[in-house]
């Protein structure tokens, strides 16, 4: 069941003058507050309305001055700047113009420093009003050519000396610069030219972490499936899990320095491993959201709290824990049933210490999603679309998770009842009769909910079981199989007695055999009778190929469709 509204509605809806900038901003900070802001960007001008231009514009705001501080992402700039000025100046566009690129030797695709401009503003004018700073272009783009070519000979030397393990640090360096620069690509190709000269688990756990956070900082998940199953293996031989430690026998010579020495190294393992875990686990999660498969992605971000103490320094490097919590309820909300939605939302105080000030309406939602209030359901699920919308973890799947919750919903709604009224089922979800009726015969076409429409009446009548029937069927099914089994098992005793050996390939086997026995035959004669041959079978591959398909044809019965006794 699709929601109604389109998403320019849904951004109509929103009030820029009450719109609440520090709930979105939250903790976020550096990469992950500028792909927060860009989502933001990037959905009001793809949906656009006067409340969601005035809100591309405050977040537009924001977003320049932050790629300014914090980052030489030339790129990111000039797209927020030319964005800013088609909003400022309605009608109005900057001129077209050609790719700008710093020449760089051994540059296949632009690399690092190239700078692909959004073209030129028509005149000069404020940062504000979508003109660029020149002046910090040009420093900052002078500032990676010099850092790329500083790198770019050190590597040179180092690759000349075989030096591995400055070759390793030159790549991760290279790929940070190319994180600093706004080039995700750029930097996993450089993560993957460091996992050559990585030599011990710690490298590779390193690597393997820089992949991740790179991504995710990003909000690029796609890649990452393959490196956390690596990360994760490297890091069991690194850090062992804790039940794998506790196997590990005290010998009676251990002293009491000793055994707090071990302990203390477990604490620092289990640590490391624990920051590890928690950006392995955000990844899985994220990759498990984008193939919809809600079930999985709850379990992977609903637990990180208690299994592993929470983002800690990570907070709002990538995600916060606000947005785990967001994601996680309505991940449990489009995937499981009551009873599980209670034990794992309403029921743990480690979900709630998640939410902050302004999420309240999220514990709002999941009980009356279990007190089966749907009504309320409803008006919340339509409350939080433009949240999710705005959301860059949850805005590609916002209609389809809604749409999710809305169908379990009326099939968990309808499944005590025999009949009911259409007029009682829109009272209860708050919509309108046609909208319901619709939505009742797509669920009923679609399988969801066993049942018939009597329009009539304006009635939904359930399909009763009948546990009759269904033991009936059961009982016949499992006659018809005991029967064939049996059947089978007989002809095979009868041709083991008969000293039968049966090949299933028998077909496949005898035509090989027949070819090459006419190989052979045309050998003998010579390539005169290569012609004749061809056509000419001899009587015992004929023979064979007989007897062959005499066994083969004991599975289907006689040539005239009779059982071969």
């Amino acid at each position: 069941m699709d929601s109604k509204r389109s998403y320019s509605d849904i951004l109509a809806s929103i009030d820029p003058a009450q719109f609440d900038w520090p709930t979105y901003e939250g903790t976020y900070k550096g990469r992950a507050l500028i792909t927060r802001y860009s989502h933001l960007v990037n959905t009001c001008v793809a949906y656009p309305s006067p409340s969601a231009s005035e809100l591309a514009k405050t977040a537009l705001l924001k977003l320049i001055p932050l790629v300014k501080s914090s980052t030489w992402d030339i790129n990111t700039y000039l797209w927020s700047v030319s964005v800013l000025f088609t909003i400022v100046h309605p009608g109005q566009r900057w001129k077209a113009a050609e790719e700008m690129e710093v020449d760089r030797e051994d540059d296949e695709e632009g690399g690092i420093t190239k700078i692909t401009s959004r073209g030129t503003p028509p005149g000069e004018g404020k940062e504000e009003d979508g003109f660029p700073d020149e002046r910090w272009i040009n420093e900052t783009r002078d500032t990676v050519a010099k850092e790329v070519s500083r790198l770019d000979v050190e590597l040179r030397g180092y690759m000349s000396n075989l030096i591995k393990e400055s070759i390793r640090l030159t790549q991760l360096a290279f790929a940070e610069l190319a994180f600093k620069v706004g080039k995700v690509r750029e930097a996993l190709n450089y993560y993957a030219a460091t996992r050559e000269y990585s030599s011990t688990p710690q490298h590779h756990v390193d690597l393997g972490m820089g992949v991740v956070e790179t991504c995710l900082a990003f909000n690029y998940p796609a890649p990452l499936s393959g490196h956390i199953a690596k990360l994760e293996t490297t890091l069991d031989r690194l850090h062992p899990p804790p039940h794998a430690q506790s196997k590990q026998q005290a010998g009676l010579s251990t002293t009491a320095s000793d055994l707090r020495e071990r302990q203390a190294e477990e604490s620092r393992s289990q640590a490391a491993r624990r920051s590890v875990m928690v950006r392995a686990k955000v990844g899985k999660g994220l990759i498990s959201a984008s193939q919809k498969d809600w079930a999985r992605a709850g379990r992977e971000l609903g637990w990180i709290e208690e299994d592993e103490g929470g983002l800690g320094d990570w907070e709002g490097k990538a995600i916060s824990t606000s947005d785990l919590a967001l994601l996680s309820a309505f991940y449990v909300l489009a995937s499981s049933d009551r009873g599980r939605i209670r034990r794992v939302l309403l029921d743990r105080a480690a979900f709630k210490n998640q939410l902050d000030d302004s999420q309240g309406w999220i514990i709002d939602l999941v009980r009356s999603y279990v007190d089966a209030s749907y009504g309320q359901v409803m008006s919340l699920l339509q409350y939080s679309e433009p949240i999710l919308l705005l959301n860059p973890f949850l805005s590609s799947c916002t209609r389809s998770i809604i749409s999710c919750i809305q169908t379990r919903s009326i099939i968990q709604y309808v499944q005590p009842f025999s009949t009911i009224r259409i007029q009682t089922m829109t009272q209860a979800f708050g919509m309108e009769e046609g909208k319901m009726l619709d939505v009742v015969e797509k669920l009923i076409g679609d399988g969801d909910v066993g049942a018939k429409i009597d329009l009539i009446d304006n009635v939904l009548v359930m399909d009763t079981p009948d546990p009759r029937a269904e033991m009936f069927e059961k009982a016949l099914k499992a006659g018809r199989k005991s029967a064939e089994l049996a059947q089978a098992s007989l002809l095979r005793m009868k041709l083991t007695e008969a000293g039968v050996t049966v090949n299933p390939h028998a077909e496949s086997i005898s035509t090989e055999i027949s070819g090459k026995q006419q190989q052979q035959q045309q050998q003998a004669l010579g390539p005169e009778a290569t012609t004749t041959t061809s056509t000419t079978v001899p009587g015992t591959a004929m023979a064979e190929d007989q007897s062959a398909e005499d066994v083969v044809m004991y599975a289907t019965g006689g040539p005239n469709g009779e059982p071969v006794a």
